[in-house]
């Protein structure tokens, strides 16, 4: 025989062991997964009880947002000079407690008395003028009446009557600005409230509108959050807020979403709101940083208690009982409420479909099983459970 023949005689051989070996394997394999099916039909089923397994329920859901921000007062102001001149005294520094009209610094009037003297006796002798030409005007103007003087003289009497007119009052003004400035020279606090900054010390020189001092009113205070554009159709005015304060931990105060920008903060895509805030107790300050939860009340959806739900590499699904059989089921889920447990299911189930509510290990498809009781009682018992979670909360 030669090498060639003995090659395709080996060739044949080994092609033949590879099919008989691969339908041996194959066999082996059907006869396996024959034989899981079977232990899988001879076990017994397993059994719940009706208060171990949920239906899809129509649940109206408490949503929370929480949002960044800050504690501001709301009212506060900066107080400008209102004059150029040089500051004699600041009373009171950062700190201090102050009134409304309360004194809060001085200017040098020196100049501003004498320019007051000076306008004061221009205001004089312009009356006194005035008075003069009155009486020249009014005897005029019984000699034009005589015809003892032309018209063009009685016109001149009264021209000058009614610049002096107008003389009288430019220095009456210039008198009344005088006294102005020197009320400002004494500056007066425009609101209650506490010193945040002072700006000057007694000796300077400032000029007109330069800062003064700052004063924030801690008695009514307010966090302005950021928003983003997304969440704000679901806020509206007068929603319950909590406020958590950075270095307070543990500490959550009660506020009230008071007012919502109209319009979003440019370059940033969000909306500012405005919760207030009590401070009966003196401790919050202006700037705190601050984190504010809203709890938003939503339409009704389909809801399942939050226990019966599974995760795995990424998915979600819940272990169904469909015609005496464990099913394993993947499910869309959307809004949670913390509160009562619950979450929206928007996919995957249908409100006929019987979900164990509980964990349970072990479980695997196509596994017999079967739910003893009434399944009315379950629903009653998830109804129950979710309104003891609200009375515990």
């Amino acid at each position: 025989m030669t090498k060639r023949a003995k090659w395709w005689l080996t060739a044949v051989a080994l092609f033949a062991l590879a099919t008989i070996g691969g339908a041996a394997g194959l066999t082996v394999a059907k006869r396996s997964a024959l034989d899981e099916a079977a232990k899988k039909r001879e076990q017994p089923p397993l059994e719940f009880s009706a208060t171990d397994v949920v239906k899809l329920e129509a649940r109206r859901l408490e949503g929370e947002l929480a949002f960044p921000g800050s504690v501001q007062a709301v009212s506060q102001a900066t107080v400008r000079a209102k004059l150029s001149a040089e500051v004699t005294r600041v009373p009171v520094r950062e700190g201090d407690r102050v009134a409304a009209g309360q004194t809060i610094a001085e200017f040098d009037t020196a100049q501003l008395r004498a320019q007051l003297a000076e306008r004061s006796a221009t205001y004089e002798s312009a009356k006194a003028q005035l008075a003069t030409t009155e009486r020249t005007r009014q005897a005029n103007a019984q000699l034009v009446k005589q015809n003892f003087i032309s018209q063009n003289a009685f016109d001149t009497a009264d021209s000058a009557f009614q610049a002096q007119l107008a003389a009288v009052a430019a220095a009456r003004a210039q008198l009344e600005q005088t006294q102005l400035l020197l009320a400002d020279a004494v500056v007066r606090a425009p609101i209650s409230g506490t010193i945040a900054k002072r700006n000057v010390q007694p000796g300077e020189k400032v000029g007109f509108d330069a800062p003064l001092l700052s004063i924030v009113d801690l008695s009514q205070l307010e966090v302005q959050a950021q928003v983003p554009v997304s969440d704000v159709a679901r806020l509206r005015k007068g929603m319950p807020a909590q406020v958590e304060i950075e270095g307070m931990p543990g500490r959550a105060i009660a506020g009230r979403l008071e007012r919502i920008n109209p319009s979003t903060e440019p370059g940033t895509r969000t909306i500012n709101i405005y919760v207030t805030l009590p401070n009966d107790e003196a401790l919050l300050r202006a700037g705190m940083f601050a984190r504010v939860a809203v709890v938003t009340s939503d339409t009704e959806v389909l809801a399942l208690p939050m226990a019966a739900l599974r995760s795995e590499n990424g998915t979600t699904f819940v272990w169904t009982v469909r015609e005496g059989r464990i099913e394993r089921r993947l499910v869309e889920v959307g809004r949670r409420d913390e509160r009562a447990q619950l979450i929206e299911v928007r996919g995957g189930l249908s409100a006929d479909d019987t979900v164990l509510a509980t964990k349970f290990d072990n479980l695997k498809d196509g596994l017999a099983a079967r739910v003893i009781g009434n399944l009315g009682e379950a629903k009653m018992a998830t109804k129950d459970a979710a309104r003891t979670t609200e009375r515990t909360n």
